[in-house]
């Protein structure tokens, strides 16, 4: 029997590892961003194809979300998460030894391979090690590594790109990032092997015989709402993540130099938000608030919130003012990121967390997927990007609704193998 301390010690370990797993992760996603303007400029790319460049990753990545979602239920984080971080550190160090469009895009196609199990892998092993109510605050201090590896990114890469070149960005962040999958063998708690070891609170909810098929997910309408309200934030997320640096150069001249410290503030406000919105919503649950009741009220406001600061942005003449604007929205947006990723694991019992996880996560990709080719295209066309910032910030109203109409009764899912034949629970 493990006591308290030990339990809780390795409980925090899984989240500090996760923490590095997003940051480590996202300085990488956002170096690309950084290093575009200067491939545009060496290399005459059209911002439309680097909008398809910028945009590899979320078509491998979306290909192996389900598949990933599988193994994460069948073997367990450990073993999915470190063979996944080996695949996207690698591919990270491969990109600069290629030089033409198509390789960029395939290559950052498969640091989004190695990626894809981050989510499924991820909360699974929050709800194998994180109680109820402390798993919004475990959920927004996981993600926050993310919105903090674009804060620590940006400035980064720009400093590298401006001293170095920009090879030497992706030769120094790849090469983080497998010191960081040498941290992940070495720490996660040994018995975290598999999928059944869990701790013993667990036993008995973990080692049902039951599968849950993807069918019996798919008939819950709150599935389907999950999976468009994530597609509209993370299309407003990826706008931010792709094409900020490219919006500060291109839109508002600044120095690469400059636009890297100045993509900072968004991302730190971001990190500010997810942490606040994770001790928000445990403290709601804490003092008796429906969970509904607390989730939908977070997300609502919060994408609500972000739609309007975006739109004021497209129409800021100082730059200043834009600058605060996408500040105070990048905030607003993450505030929602512990509510929307604690969904799956409210709703859907512990043998299929990886699986619901994913199926929101695929749908929220495609999201993700269409930002960056949709915005490249939009300032090939308009010469500005004042229609791609009203753009983000309609996705993420249509996310705010789809979240608090769309999606069900936010309590756990009676489901079993033959689930699959019963009718939605929402």
């Amino acid at each position: 029997m493990m006591d308290s301390s030990s339990l809780a010690y390795k409980k925090w370990m899984v989240v500090a590892l996760l923490w590095g797993s997003q940051a480590i992760t996202f300085i990488i996603r956002i170096s690309l961003a950084v290093v575009a303007p200067t491939l545009i400029t060496l290399y005459g790319i059209s911002p439309t194809a680097m909008g398809f460049i910028l945009s590899g990753y979320s078509w491998f990545y979306m290909a192996c979300l389900l598949p990933m979602g599988f193994l994460s239920d069948r073997f367990g984080p450990f073993l999915v998460m470190g063979m996944g971080s080996i695949v996207w550190g690698s591919a990270t160090i491969a990109f600069p030894l290629v030089t033409a469009g198509v390789f960029f895009f395939f290559m950052r196609g498969m640091f989004g391979a190695g990626h894809s199990m981050m989510i499924s892998a991820g909360l699974t092993a929050l709800a194998h090690w994180v109680p109820r109510e402390q798993r919004a605050f475990a959920v927004g201090l996981t993600f926050a590594g993310g919105t903090m590896g674009l804060a620590i990114g940006s400035p980064t890469a720009s400093f590298i790109l401006d001293r170095f070149g920009w090879e030497a960005v992706f030769y120094a962040v790849g090469a983080a990032s497998l010191l960081f999958s040498l941290a992940w063998f070495a720490l996660y708690p040994k018995e975290r092997l598999g999928p059944g070891t869990v701790p013993e609170r667990e036993k008995k909810r973990v080692t049902q015989e039951d599968r849950v098929s993807w069918g019996a997910l798919l008939r819950h309408r709150s599935t389907w709402g999950m999976a468009l309200g994530l597609a509209g934030y993370l299309y407003a997320y990826f706008f931010f993540m792709t094409w900020l640096p490219g919006y500060l150069v291109m839109e508002r001249g600044m120095t690469v130099l400059r636009t890297g410290f100045v993509a900072t503030l968004p991302f730190l406000m971001g990190m500010l938000g997810t942490i606040g919105g994770g001790v928000l919503g445990d403290f709601l649950i804490r003092r008796g608030v429906n969970p509904t009741l607390a989730r939908k009220a977070i997300i609502g406001s919060g994408l609500t919130g972000a739609t309007i600061m975006i739109i004021a942005a497209a129409f800021a003449q100082e730059t200043w003012l834009a600058v605060v604007l996408l500040t105070l929205g990048m905030g607003s947006l993450r505030l929602t990121t512990a509510s929307c990723n604690s969904i799956p694991i409210d709703l859907a019992p512990p043998q299929a967390t990886a699986s619901l996880a994913s199926i929101q996560s695929l749908g929220g990709n495609t999201g993700g997927l269409i930002a960056p080719i949709l915005t490249g295209y939009i300032v090939d066309v308009t010469g500005s990007f004042q229609v791609a910032l009203i753009v983000a910030g309609g996705m993420a109203l249509m996310s705010a609704c789809s979240y608090v109409f769309l999606v069900g009764r936010i309590e756990p899912w009676q489901l079993s193998s033959q689930a699959s034949t019963t009718e939605s629970l929402d």
